[in-house]
């Protein structure tokens, strides 16, 4: 029995050792924190959007013109010395991308923008360490909601909803494992960028931190017990599939979290409406209206697509299947036949057309063109001759 409790004891010692060194702890670090800086939301300004005092909370009521939200407050701390963030809002919507923003007053001008885990109606911890612009004197920090990247349409994204407190706090053990805790067990939306979910960029991801508990613990165990060969080979067969469990449990949490939005946006609606809900609305609408004027004109010339950004040209392509687009860029030195179809989208800066030439220059290029249909930033010209 002492033998167990001594070996328990020990598990959880070098666990913690290890945990404090990954995380840039030590023994001198304090449980909790030893300065705090306690930021009131009715010291917030409402930059975008509408918003009231409500109680001690700031109520945000409605969006901006461009569908976002901002709320900062002027202050003046050394990052270094207040590296934990607590936040807590009441009744976020799942449709709303939460950032944090800040300047330092050696870039004033400059604002740094971090995307931090969805509040829900908890507080949630953030280790402000992991990131690179967090150091000097802090002038301005705040908070910005929109609608989520790639996910939600703007126009059905926005929900009331209230900032209630916000902390900085100086290094404490108690704060950095609220970050970690945050960090395994918040919410983050699907991102273009991630392959594997279970790290999220974190500095302690679970697919390495349960593994190396459990190694650390076969460790103890075998040197405390002394088991037999066969022993020890049975309770590492039991390790990895705990290990496994443990890792599977961490995984489907956040998957569910992750679906609970798509369930928000498309659950109890019919095929038409979910259709409609797409999360980029004006390149659905203009990729709609072109398939139909090239349905009503008959025409079936190759369109060649240029867009203000390289997900918006590839997005229009895919839109407008079946018809055959490509992206202009791609074309590269090839002569594009007479009758070829160029549509150009956004505020294109590569790409423009001159109505007194007749013809649309980019990257040392020339087409004459002659427009032929326009809908709302999009615009689709016929060349009118071989362009070599």
């Amino acid at each position: 029995m002492i033998r167990a409790l001594v070996c328990a004891v020990a598990i959880v010692v070098l666990c913690l050792c290890a945990l404090g060194w990954i995380l840039g702890l030590n023994w001198r670090t304090p449980w909790v924190p030893g300065s705090r800086v306690d930021l009131p939301a009715r010291d917030f300004q409402v930059v975008t959007g509408t918003g009231e005092l409500q109680a001690s909370a700031l109520r945000i009521a409605a969006a901006g013109d461009d569908g976002s939200t901002l709320q900062t407050v002027r202050i003046g701390i050394r990052a270094e010395d207040f590296p934990i963030l607590r936040y807590r809002f009441d009744d976020f919507p799942r449709t709303l991308e939460l950032s944090l923003i800040f300047r330092r007053d050696d870039a004033p001008a400059e604002v740094q923008a971090f995307t931090v885990p969805w509040p829900g109606d908890g507080e949630r911890t953030i280790d402000l360490r992991a990131l690179p612009a967090w150091h000097g004197q802090i002038i301005e920090l705040g908070f910005a909601q929109f609608a989520t990247g790639q996910l939600v349409p703007a126009s059905v994204a926005f929900a009331p909803f209230a900032l209630d407190r916000v902390e900085l706090s100086s290094l404490s053990w108690s704060g950095v494992l609220g970050a970690l805790r945050t960090d395994w067990f918040g919410y983050t939306p699907w991102a273009l960028a991630a392959v594997n979910n279970l790290g999220r960029g974190s500095a302690l991801p679970p697919v390495a931190a349960v593994p190396g508990a459990l190694l650390l613990a076969l460790g103890v165990v075998a040197l405390a017990t002394r088991r037999r060969r066969r022993h020890l080979r049975r309770a590492v067969m039991v390790a990895i599939v705990a290990a496994w469990l443990v890792l599977d449990v961490f995984w489907l949490q956040d998957l569910t979290a992750k679906h609970a939005l798509t369930d928000a946006l498309y659950a109890r609606k019919s095929w038409e409406e979910r259709e409609r809900l797409a999360p980029a609305e004006d390149l659905t609408f203009i990729a709609e209206q072109t398939r139909n004027w090239l349905a009503l004109e008959h025409v079936s010339s190759r369109i060649l697509v240029a867009a203000d950004t390289s997900h918006n040209f590839f997005r229009v392509i895919y839109l407008l299947l079946p018809h055959n687009a490509a992206a202009l860029f791609d074309i590269g030195d090839a002569p594009v036949p007479a009758d070829t179809l160029i549509l150009l989208f956004g505020n294109n800066k590569q790409w423009m057309y001159d109505a007194e030439r007749s013809a649309i220059f980019g990257r040392g290029r020339v087409y004459p063109v002659e427009p032929v249909y326009g809908s709302g930033g999009a615009q689709v010209y016929r060349t009118k001759s071989a362009a070599p």
